[in-house]
């Protein structure tokens, strides 16, 4: 196993301890067993598309529900986090394989006016393919070029009938796994799924809680901060831009931000990045690249504005950030297009992912170190995996 999949998984784990672990006193547990149905929706860069059936799954989680009435389980309105184990059959053995995933997630209420509120979940993990792409012996899985990914799940439950500790829910949904540009062919597989599923809670009450509106109140003043953060990312280089296809090299980012906090729990951020990317210079150093090649340290940097938003849920927060390019002159050059998905990829960049904090944020520290593991896009196209070690100063 890698050591890129060696650091997901130490920081997966971790996500989930932590969330079991924060205000113990104040959770009850469940057992989710669950039927997901979907179809892989076609895409192919070369050919026809593989003929394939349905997608069949099936998944068992374990939660809590957080009934903390004082810190972030009030602010969330009691939310549900936990895990998720899931076999999934995609509809063509001999290509696709199989895939198993373990995903952590959270789950929020919505629509809260309904006697039975609907519930977002939100998970991200790492999925386990059996087949991937091989040029010789599988040239048709143009989606999986490596057997560990990463899984994305965004899904909507409504419960069809509740009584004591049972929950039988309806969920509709889509589900993402990508490796995040560290191998290609990386087209990823996307799938609109519906599922159904029964929850069983340790005990009655659980229900209880988790019907309650909980009104979050004001918990507390704006505060400020300052973070600089320092990020390595898994890159290898597609045929957009140049031919050095099939090398893993680093790309370095340098981040400095400001934020406020509001209500203790979302953290808004401005901020600028700046990148460098290893294949854009080796590039520029070997082929003579006309209005790059003369300058290959500044043509193979990446120097962007961002807005972003960190939820904080304790140790642990799921950060999301939407950048603008203001300086990326290899990637202009090697995408001369002017379609507007191609120009969307080279103006906007987006970033989601997760950080583990050193102190509890709700403790409101001075002084904090954080790590974080996300995917940065050009727009919705994987640009590169990135770990990230940071620092953060409560500036009142």
């Amino acid at each position: 196993m890698s050591r890129k999949i060696k650091l997901i998984g130490i920081l997966l784990i971790s996500f989930s301890s932590l969330c079991f672990a924060q205000n113990d006193e104040h959770k009850s547990s469940f057992f989710q067993p669950e039927y997901l149905f979907g179809k892989i929706i076609p895409v192919s860069s070369y050919g026809p598309f593989p003929e394939d059936g349905y997608q069949h799954a099936i998944a068992i989680s374990y939660g809590v529900t957080n009934s903390d009435t004082t810190k972030w389980g009030r602010y969330y309105n009691q939310p549900e986090t936990g895990l998720m184990f899931l076999y999934s059959n995609l509809g063509n053995n001999e290509v696709f394989g199989h895939q198993f995933s373990l995903l952590p997630f959270i789950s929020f209420k919505v629509f809260n006016r309904l006697k039975t509120p609907f519930k977002l979940r939100l998970g991200a993990g790492i999925s386990y393919f059996t087949h991937t792409f091989d040029s010789i012996n599988n040239p048709q899985n143009e989606l999986i070029g490596a057997e560990f990914t990463w899984d994305v799940k965004v899904f909507l439950y409504k419960t069809l009938y509740k009584h004591k500790g049972f929950n039988l829910q309806l969920g509709a949904g889509f589900s993402h796994e990508s490796n995040g540009h560290t191998k290609l062919p990386n087209l990823g597989i996307n799938s609109p799924m519906v599922s159904l599923s029964a929850q069983f809670y340790n005990n009655e009450n659980a229900n209880y809680y988790y019907s309650k509106r909980v009104k979050r109140g004001n918990v507390g003043p704006k505060n400020y901060f300052f973070t600089v953060r320092q990020g390595i990312g898994i890159h290898e280089q597609d045929e957009t831009e140049g031919p050095q296809m099939g090398k893993l090299k680093p790309v370095y980012a340098s981040t400095v931000s400001s934020s406020i906090l509001f209500n203790n729990h979302m953290k808004v951020r401005a901020g600028f990045t700046y990148r460098f990317y290893q294949h854009y210079y080796d590039h520029l150093q070997d082929t003579n690249v006309i209005g790059l090649s003369d300058n290959p340290n500044w043509n193979a940097t990446n120097i962007s504005f961002f807005l972003g938003n960190e939820f904080l849920l304790g140790h642990t927060s799921i950060d999301a950030e939407l950048g603008v390019n203001l300086h990326k002159p290899f990637y202009r050059t090697f995408n001369p297009k002017n379609d507007l998905a191609l120009n969307l990829q080279k103006i906007l960049y987006t970033r989601i992912g997760m950080n583990l904090y050193l102190i509890n944020t709700q403790e409101m520290p001075k002084h904090n170190v954080f790590i974080g593991t996300h995917i940065k896009a050009n727009n919705v196209k994987a640009d590169y995996t990135e770990f990230t070690l940071g620092y953060t100063y409560k500036l009142n």
